[in-house]
This record gives C-alpha cells, structure tokens and sequence, in this order.
C-alpha cells in the first residue's frame, strides 16, 4: 500500500473499509493505484486545526490549486 491512492487526500474511506476516489469514482484497488502513480489530483491531506479536511474538501483545494496554476503564463 505504498501507492499514492492510498495516501491522497480525496480518496473516502467506503461502508466496506475500502477507499473510493471522489474524483474519478472508482474503487482504489492495488492494480489501479499502481496505474496512478502520476495522478494530476494527488493531495497529501491537509488540517485545519489539527482537524483532517473531508475528501470534499481536499478535492476543492486541488481543483482551485489547478485552476490557477492555469492562469499564470507570458502576458
């Protein structure tokens, strides 16, 4: 379980103790995991007083983080 699905900030833990990306919606299993090592969504989870953020949450701030990023470039 060393992959990086396994660690991201947006993969939600389900009923049945297995983890979900809520980006892409599947079942992280280690076959997938290890096709994503270079996920352009990975986050390391992030707090918020000593609070882990929700998936939800983790996935917004990547989203915005993207986005600009997108906006910097010659002008």
């Amino acid at each position: 379980m060393s992959a990086k699905c396994f660690s991201c900030g947006i993969a939600a833990r389900l009923a049945d103790n297995n983890l979900e990306c809520i980006k892409y919606k599947f079942v992280i299993s280690n076959a997938i995991a290890a096709g994503k090592a270079d996920c352009y969504y990975f986050i390391e989870p992030q707090f918020e007083d000593d609070e882990p953020l929700t998936p939800q949450q983790n996935l917004m701030l990547k989203e915005c983080e993207l986005a600009s990023r997108s906006m910097r470039g010659p002008v």
